[in-house]
């Protein structure tokens, strides 16, 4: 068959069907009329749509599986897209404010609108415990945190805004023990302000615990909605009460809450802080189990899976 010109015929296909049991081969006689083939634009290919006609429906369906039948252009939409994702480009999402972040779909308002710099991730806080019993973990901290700011770098995420909080313990007020540092776009002067840090304790923290949650509060306060605030400590935590107000505001804001306990934790086991630290925290790490580079990966996968 060399044109469309010789198509207005019909051919006789021969198929050999095998039994399921492969015991007996039968031939049988489909007829094509290929009078009214078209060829597909995209392929080139020579289409024709043939009736087929049942002699015995009933038999048939006996034999096909008694759940909903698989869409058959599924596999081939789904194919495109690597495992775990579910986009190559924006169009693949639908347009609006969905964008294709890190080959999925996701909710970018705000790089939507400023679309000169594609997608924003997510802004980050450091919120740091500085009291002297951190004091043996001082360069623990501040390889923690200079790796983290090193792999953004390295990913060259596109984050807005960063800032530092700090935590002490001088008594019950937290105007005294929560330090938070402005903001700033740059990412160097970030990284020099962590290493500036100094690890000192007074009257109020004779005691192990440490005011976590007073620093965490005013993180949230400080922070844009969706960031992702990382929080470093050794210890337990007084003022647990101010547990449901911190989960409400971080609800509120969306905003994404690590802990992270330093190879040298000095809380008991059996510390009510640990609960509730679960409770406000989306991720809790204990470097000393998971590991630093488990932990720099959970931020770097955070920082490039999520927009604003």
């Amino acid at each position: 068959m060399r044109s469309s010109s010789h198509l207005g015929l019909a051919l006789s296909l021969y198929l050999v069907v095998l039994h399921a049991q492969g015991i007996l081969a039968q031939i049988q006689q489909y007829d094509l009329d290929f009078t009214n083939a078209e060829e597909d634009q995209l392929t080139g290919n020579l289409c024709i749509f043939q009736r087929v006609c049942l002699a015995n429906p009933e038999a048939l369906a006996k034999r096909l599986p008694q759940e909903p039948c698989p869409d058959p252009f599924a596999d081939d939409r789904n194919s495109q897209f690597p495992e775990g994702c579910t986009c190559n480009t924006d169009e693949d999402c639908g347009g609006g404010t969905n964008k294709c972040v890190n080959c999925n779909c996701r909710d970018c308002p705000v790089s939507t609108q400023v679309t000169n710099r594609g997608v924003i991730n997510p802004p980050l806080t450091f919120v740091v415990d500085t009291t002297k019993s951190v004091k043996p973990d001082k360069f623990s901290i501040f390889n923690l945190t200079q790796r983290v700011v090193e792999r953004i770098q390295e990913i060259d995420a596109n984050i807005p805004r960063y800032q530092l909080v700090t935590f002490n313990d001088f008594g019950p007020d937290p105007r005294l023990n929560v330090e938070a540092k402005p903001e700033t776009q740059d990412v160097i002067q970030f990284k020099q302000e962590i290493i500036s840090l100094e690890f000192e304790s007074y009257d109020g923290g004779r005691d192990s615990k440490e005011r976590l949650m007073q620093g965490l509060l005013e993180a949230l306060i400080q922070s844009p909605e969706r960031s992702l605030i990382v929080v470093f400590t050794d210890n337990g935590s007084k003022d647990l009460n101010l547990k449901n107000k911190i989960v409400e505001l971080k609800n509120l804001k969306e905003q994404q809450v690590y802990i992270v306990l330093t190879p040298i934790y000095e809380g008991r086991a059996r510390d009510p802080s640990l609960p509730v630290y679960d409770q406000v925290a989306d991720e809790v790490f204990f470097i000393s189990e998971v590991g630093a580079d488990f932990f720099l990966s959970s931020v770097e996968s955070f920082e490039e899976s999520n927009c604003l």
